[in-house]
Protein backbone atom coordinates (compact mmCIF):
# COMPACT_ATOMS: atom_id res chain seq x y z
CA UNK A 1 0.00 0.00 0.00
CA UNK A 2 2.89 2.23 0.76
CA UNK A 3 4.42 2.20 -2.59
CA UNK A 4 0.77 3.00 -3.97
CA UNK A 5 0.35 5.88 -2.67
CA UNK A 6 3.92 7.25 -3.34
CA UNK A 7 3.16 6.19 -7.08
CA UNK A 8 0.21 8.50 -7.03
CA UNK A 9 1.60 11.44 -5.30
CA UNK A 10 4.48 11.28 -7.97
CA UNK A 11 1.45 11.30 -10.47
CA UNK A 12 -0.18 14.09 -9.05
CA UNK A 13 2.90 15.91 -9.05
CA UNK A 14 3.63 15.26 -12.36
CA UNK A 15 0.20 16.24 -13.82
CA UNK A 16 0.34 20.09 -13.45
CA UNK A 17 3.56 20.18 -15.42
CA UNK A 18 2.03 18.45 -18.27
CA UNK A 19 -1.20 20.06 -18.22
CA UNK A 20 1.23 23.17 -18.36
CA UNK A 21 2.73 21.93 -21.72
CA UNK A 22 -0.56 21.81 -23.27
CA UNK A 23 -1.99 25.29 -22.54
CA UNK A 24 -0.91 27.63 -25.46
CA UNK A 25 1.70 29.93 -25.18
CA UNK A 26 1.07 33.24 -23.27
CA UNK A 27 0.09 36.57 -26.35
CA UNK A 28 2.54 38.58 -27.69
CA UNK A 29 2.89 42.22 -25.86
CA UNK A 30 1.35 44.68 -27.50
CA UNK A 31 2.59 48.19 -29.16
CA UNK A 32 0.29 50.61 -30.51
CA UNK A 33 0.58 53.44 -33.09
CA UNK A 34 -1.41 55.83 -31.92
CA UNK A 35 -2.45 58.25 -34.86
CA UNK A 36 0.81 57.75 -36.24
CA UNK A 37 2.51 55.41 -38.41
CA UNK A 38 -0.64 54.39 -40.56
CA UNK A 39 1.32 51.63 -42.49
CA UNK A 40 3.12 49.25 -39.52
CA UNK A 41 4.85 46.41 -42.05
CA UNK A 42 7.84 47.24 -41.52
CA UNK A 43 7.56 47.22 -37.77
CA UNK A 44 5.66 44.36 -38.01
CA UNK A 45 8.10 42.22 -39.78
CA UNK A 46 11.14 43.74 -37.62
CA UNK A 47 8.89 42.61 -34.12
CA UNK A 48 7.70 39.33 -35.76
CA UNK A 49 7.36 36.70 -32.80
CA UNK A 50 8.81 39.61 -29.94
CA UNK A 51 5.50 41.76 -30.25
CA UNK A 52 2.60 42.31 -31.93
CA UNK A 53 2.07 46.01 -33.71
CA UNK A 54 -0.92 47.93 -34.80
CA UNK A 55 -2.36 51.01 -35.94
CA UNK A 56 -5.02 53.06 -33.63
CA UNK A 57 -6.44 56.33 -35.13
CA UNK A 58 -8.36 58.75 -33.24
CA UNK A 59 -11.77 57.15 -34.56
CA UNK A 60 -10.68 53.83 -32.47
CA UNK A 61 -10.26 54.94 -29.39
CA UNK A 62 -13.16 52.74 -27.83
CA UNK A 63 -11.27 49.89 -28.82
CA UNK A 64 -9.45 48.84 -25.72
CA UNK A 65 -6.75 48.60 -27.60
CA UNK A 66 -4.82 51.52 -26.31
CA UNK A 67 -5.19 50.38 -22.32
CA UNK A 68 -3.48 47.12 -23.34
CA UNK A 69 -1.02 48.07 -24.96
CA UNK A 70 2.74 47.63 -23.81
CA UNK A 71 3.81 50.43 -25.34
CA UNK A 72 2.72 53.38 -27.16
CA UNK A 73 4.00 55.32 -30.31
CA UNK A 74 2.91 58.88 -30.52
CA UNK A 75 3.89 62.09 -32.40
CA UNK A 76 2.93 63.91 -29.98
CA UNK A 77 1.60 63.88 -26.18
CA UNK A 78 -0.05 67.34 -26.33
CA UNK A 79 -1.45 67.61 -29.91
CA UNK A 80 -3.53 64.17 -28.80
CA UNK A 81 -7.26 65.01 -27.63
CA UNK A 82 -7.73 64.83 -23.88
CA UNK A 83 -10.01 61.62 -24.47
CA UNK A 84 -7.07 59.93 -25.50
CA UNK A 85 -4.32 60.99 -22.69
CA UNK A 86 -6.43 59.69 -20.44
CA UNK A 87 -6.51 55.78 -21.72
CA UNK A 88 -2.72 56.15 -21.46
CA UNK A 89 -1.83 54.39 -18.49
CA UNK A 90 1.28 54.90 -16.22
CA UNK A 91 2.68 51.22 -16.56
CA UNK A 92 3.12 51.99 -20.14
CA UNK A 93 6.09 52.92 -22.28
CA UNK A 94 5.56 55.81 -24.50
CA UNK A 95 7.80 56.53 -26.95
CA UNK A 96 7.71 60.13 -28.51
CA UNK A 97 8.41 60.01 -32.10
CA UNK A 98 9.88 63.87 -33.13
CA UNK A 99 8.26 65.56 -31.21
CA UNK A 100 8.15 70.08 -32.19
CA UNK A 101 8.52 71.07 -28.36
CA UNK A 102 9.67 68.20 -25.99
CA UNK A 103 9.57 70.51 -22.43
CA UNK A 104 5.92 70.52 -23.48
CA UNK A 105 5.44 66.77 -23.81
CA UNK A 106 7.41 66.52 -21.11
CA UNK A 107 5.70 68.23 -18.57
CA UNK A 108 2.32 67.13 -19.47
CA UNK A 109 3.83 63.79 -18.87
CA UNK A 110 4.85 64.11 -15.78
CA UNK A 111 1.25 65.79 -14.78
CA UNK A 112 -0.25 62.81 -16.04
CA UNK A 113 1.97 60.21 -14.35
CA UNK A 114 3.42 58.69 -17.03
CA UNK A 115 6.68 56.89 -18.45
CA UNK A 116 7.51 59.39 -21.85
CA UNK A 117 10.70 58.68 -23.49
CA UNK A 118 11.56 61.18 -26.78
CA UNK A 119 12.82 59.31 -29.88
CA UNK A 120 14.54 62.40 -32.10
CA UNK A 121 13.31 61.80 -35.43
CA UNK A 122 13.18 65.30 -37.00
CA UNK A 123 17.19 65.04 -38.27
CA UNK A 124 16.20 65.15 -41.82
CA UNK A 125 18.49 67.95 -42.44
CA UNK A 126 21.67 66.71 -40.20
CA UNK A 127 21.52 63.73 -42.15
CA UNK A 128 21.11 65.17 -45.54
CA UNK A 129 24.49 67.18 -45.02
CA UNK A 130 26.66 64.29 -42.93
CA UNK A 131 25.55 62.17 -46.32
CA UNK A 132 26.29 64.93 -48.95
CA UNK A 133 29.82 65.92 -47.15
CA UNK A 134 30.74 61.98 -47.56
CA UNK A 135 29.55 62.58 -51.40
CA UNK A 136 31.70 65.28 -51.59
CA UNK A 137 34.82 63.94 -50.10
CA UNK A 138 34.63 60.79 -52.51
CA UNK A 139 34.43 63.02 -55.32
CA UNK A 140 36.19 66.17 -54.76
CA UNK A 141 38.45 64.57 -51.95
CA UNK A 142 37.54 67.53 -49.44
CA UNK A 143 38.70 65.58 -46.52
CA UNK A 144 42.12 65.63 -48.15
CA UNK A 145 42.10 69.23 -48.57
CA UNK A 146 40.88 70.48 -45.01
CA UNK A 147 43.67 68.47 -43.42
CA UNK A 148 46.28 69.69 -46.00
CA UNK A 149 44.96 73.62 -45.08
CA UNK A 150 45.02 72.48 -41.15
CA UNK A 151 48.58 71.11 -41.51
CA UNK A 152 50.41 73.65 -43.87
CA UNK A 153 48.73 76.98 -41.69
CA UNK A 154 47.21 78.56 -44.86
CA UNK A 155 49.95 77.70 -47.42
CA UNK A 156 48.39 76.72 -50.76
CA UNK A 157 51.45 75.76 -52.48
CA UNK A 158 51.20 72.18 -52.68
CA UNK A 159 47.29 71.73 -53.50
CA UNK A 160 47.51 70.84 -57.04
CA UNK A 161 48.41 67.19 -56.27
CA UNK A 162 46.06 67.10 -54.07
CA UNK A 163 43.21 67.70 -56.88
CA UNK A 164 44.28 65.20 -59.02
CA UNK A 165 41.79 62.83 -59.38
CA UNK A 166 39.14 64.67 -58.75
CA UNK A 167 35.41 65.01 -60.41
CA UNK A 168 33.29 66.92 -61.42
CA UNK A 169 29.65 66.85 -59.79
CA UNK A 170 27.54 68.54 -62.77
CA UNK A 171 25.95 65.60 -64.56
CA UNK A 172 26.05 63.42 -62.46
CA UNK A 173 23.06 61.08 -61.27
CA UNK A 174 22.08 60.03 -57.81
CA UNK A 175 20.08 57.80 -57.35
CA UNK A 176 17.65 58.14 -53.75
CA UNK A 177 15.60 55.27 -52.53
CA UNK A 178 12.48 56.23 -50.89
CA UNK A 179 11.11 59.32 -50.22
CA UNK A 180 11.55 60.74 -46.95
CA UNK A 181 12.34 63.64 -45.62
CA UNK A 182 15.77 63.26 -45.36
CA UNK A 183 15.82 62.05 -49.03
CA UNK A 184 14.15 65.35 -50.02
CA UNK A 185 16.20 66.98 -48.01
CA UNK A 186 19.61 65.37 -49.96
CA UNK A 187 17.88 66.03 -53.73
CA UNK A 188 17.76 69.54 -52.78
CA UNK A 189 21.40 70.12 -51.72
CA UNK A 190 22.70 67.28 -54.87
CA UNK A 191 20.81 69.88 -57.17
CA UNK A 192 23.29 72.97 -56.42
CA UNK A 193 26.00 70.96 -57.09
CA UNK A 194 24.23 70.05 -60.96
CA UNK A 195 23.37 66.34 -60.38
CA UNK A 196 20.55 64.95 -61.34
CA UNK A 197 17.86 63.04 -58.75
CA UNK A 198 16.51 59.96 -59.98
CA UNK A 199 14.04 58.94 -57.06
CA UNK A 200 13.28 54.67 -56.29
CA UNK A 201 9.76 54.15 -54.33
CA UNK A 202 10.13 50.55 -52.81
CA UNK A 203 6.67 50.06 -52.83
CA UNK A 204 5.63 51.25 -56.14
CA UNK A 205 8.61 48.56 -57.16
CA UNK A 206 7.08 45.99 -55.36
CA UNK A 207 3.40 46.50 -57.17
CA UNK A 208 5.16 46.88 -60.51
CA UNK A 209 7.54 43.49 -60.09
CA UNK A 210 3.71 41.61 -58.93
CA UNK A 211 2.00 42.68 -61.26
CA UNK A 212 4.87 41.96 -63.72
CA UNK A 213 4.97 38.42 -62.28
CA UNK A 214 1.36 38.04 -62.63
CA UNK A 215 1.63 38.70 -66.61
CA UNK A 216 4.05 36.50 -66.66
CA UNK A 217 2.07 33.62 -64.76
CA UNK A 218 -1.13 34.14 -66.80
Amino acid sequence: MRGKEVISKTETTKNPTKMSLDQPPPPLPLVVSLNCLEDCNLEQETLAGIATVEHVGLNRLSDGLIESATAILLHSLAFLPRAAQRKLQSWQLILCLGSSDRSVDSALAADLGLRLVHVDASRAEEIADTVMALFLGLLRRTHLLSRHAFSASGWLGSVQPLCRGMRRCRGLVLGIVGRSASARSLATRSLAFKISVLYFDVQELNVAFGSLVLKLEG
